[in-house]
């Protein structure tokens, strides 16, 4: 038997957090004992969850956990399967690939199952109304492409891990957990440096729930990216890259009335989001590395500015370190990309406009050159539509020819969805020696109503409008080099944000060297 429905949008919406409360319930197992009344208040919440599926879905929903990912019957669960690795590898260890939920499903019943996935109870064929690998999955193509996704979204999901550990060792008054941080980078760093151009697609993902965290992972990815088209060296490249991931490390002291602050800032609160680099390096410096990690340097100097005209202050300095005039570079480009309180999120072609204006002043002009190259002039993860009327997904950019890119095919001439994952090389030539297709303009997704990491996962642009999206109110993100300033704007940090708040100055001299430098 398979499972072929195609779940209901109101299934899909179900689903979503239903996934989000059985992850918290596992680790709700993990830390209080059978009895435990918080427990109780899991098993109900997951309960409920249920149920809103059941009533959603006309078919008896099947929840799949394979190759290395989450499914609603035969849709990919994009995101979850991002930020819920954890979940699924909790599946996978317990064996369980395919969970039916049937209508009689009971509160004791999803206890049974959360003991199973935590080992506390053998998984059998049939655990009360939930039945266990009766049906297998009947799942759609683009089986490389799920592959490198499968392989890079571990190495992305390890990053949020470390990032939600680290806020909560944070609040707990404990050191940042820099061992922890390196290894996961020197993950990221191997999966980004073998498949640069699924790298920059992944790093399309925004999370408006935990958009801190997923910021910093993709600043990180980026900022890897970058780095290996310089021509650093894979230490070098680490090094950096634990900057990356760490660069705003100091916003989880940030109150969230702030952080999450809709309207117009006061004078105070500004000074409280540009007081994040050194409250970050704080954290560095507190770690039994101290002053001699060369993260530190990254999270202090990301937004000082090539010309120093940002914050901190950074005295008998020229430039930043190297390491964080190109942080800096993808900080940017990733910040711009994603709604913030006072701006909607700009298109990826111009992000790269804002990144070109700010040159030689707030960036590194050397590294906006590479970014732009790295990403094209039609960056990886935007929509174009052809001269020819058809629609397709920027996947990979050619070196000589930054204007003829890579594309998924996801719709033709007619409007018409293409599923198939077909890809086209838009630097092809005919026997005339002309181009076959060229790219007629830029299109948003969210013009389009799209949720570009579905499409790129699943080729399916049907599915990838029926995704729920999010209904961010936006996130206080200081505006960058290049930009327009917001009209509430209130700078502060030419006021002394400088090393001298700090105990200890950045010996640049410490750090490993870097190519520039």
């Amino acid at each position: 038997m398979t499972a072929e429905y195609v779940p209901s949008a109101r299934a899909l919406a179900a689903v979503r957090p239903l996934l989000r409360t059985l992850a918290s319930a596992r680790q709700v197992y993990a830390l209080y004992p059978a009895g435990h009344p918080n427990r109780d208040t899991t098993i109900r919440e997951v309960f409920e969850g249920i149920r809103r599926l059941i009533d959603a879905q006309d078919a008896v929903p099947v929840i799949f956990a394979a190759r290395s990912s989450f499914y609603l019957g035969t849709s990919l669960l994009a995101k979850e399967s991002l930020s819920l690795f954890k979940l699924i590898e909790t599946f996978e260890h317990a064996g369980i690939e395919a969970l039916e939920v049937l209508p009689e499903t009971s509160e004791e019943d999803v206890n049974t199952l959360i003991l199973a996935l935590h080992g506390e109870h053998p998984v059998t064929e049939r655990l009360g109304g939930f039945v266990i690998n009766r049906v297998k999955p009947t799942l759609s193509g683009h089986e490389e492409r799920q592959h490198r996704l499968a392989e890079l979204r571990k190495a992305y999901s390890s990053g949020l891990d470390v990032l939600r550990d680290s806020a909560v060792r944070v609040a707990a008054g404990e050191p940042v957990d820099l061992d922890e941080a390196t290894s996961v980078v020197e993950s990221i760093a191997d999966k980004v440096i073998s498949d640069p151009s699924h790298a920059l697609l992944l790093t399309t993902v925004k999370s408006y729930d935990e958009y801190t965290f997923y910021h910093m992972v993709n600043v990180c990815m980026l900022s890897v990216a970058l780095a290996h088209a310089i021509g650093l060296h894979r230490d070098q490249i680490v090094t950096l890259g634990i900057g990356a991931l760490l660069h705003d490390v100091g916003k989880v002291h940030m109150p969230e009335d702030v952080l999450f602050h809709v309207g117009k800032l006061s004078e105070e609160q500004w000074r409280i989001v540009q007081k994040h680099p050194v409250d970050g390096a704080g954290l560095i410096f507190s770690t039994r590395e101290g002053l001699y990690h060369p993260a530190a340097s990254v999270v202090l100097e990301h937004h000082s500015g090539f010309e120093l005209g940002g914050y901190p202050s950074l005295h008998h300095r020229h430039n930043p370190s190297v390491p964080a005039r190109l942080v800096s570079v993808a900080d940017c480009f990733d910040a711009v990309t994603s709604k913030r309180s006072y701006r909607a999120p700009a298109e990826r072609r111009e992000a790269l406009h804002i990144l070109d204006a700010g040159s030689g002043k707030g960036f590194d002009p050397r590294f906006v050159r590479i970014f732009v190259r790295l990403l094209g002039l039609f960056p990886v993860g935007s929509l174009v539509e052809l001269d020819n009327g058809e629609v397709g997904l920027v996947v990979d950019n050619a070196e000589g020819e930054l204007a003829r890119p890579t594309v998924m095919m996801v719709m033709d001439a007619d409007g018409n969805p293409v599923s198939d994952g077909e890809e086209r090389d838009l630097s092809a030539r005919g026997g005339d020696g002309e181009h076959l297709w060229g790219v007629r303009r830029s299109i948003d997704p969210a013009d389009f109503g799209v949720d570009v990491m579905q499409l790129l996962t699943t080729g399916d642009l049907d599915e990838a409008r029926e995704v729920v999206q999010e209904e961010p109110t936006g996130l206080v993100h200081e505006p960058s080099h290049g930009e327009d300033l917001p009209d509430d704007y209130v700078d502060t940090h030419a006021h002394g944000h400088s090393h001298d708040h700090i105990d200890g100055e950045v010996d640049p001299d410490v750090a490993p060297p870097f190519a520039g430098e």
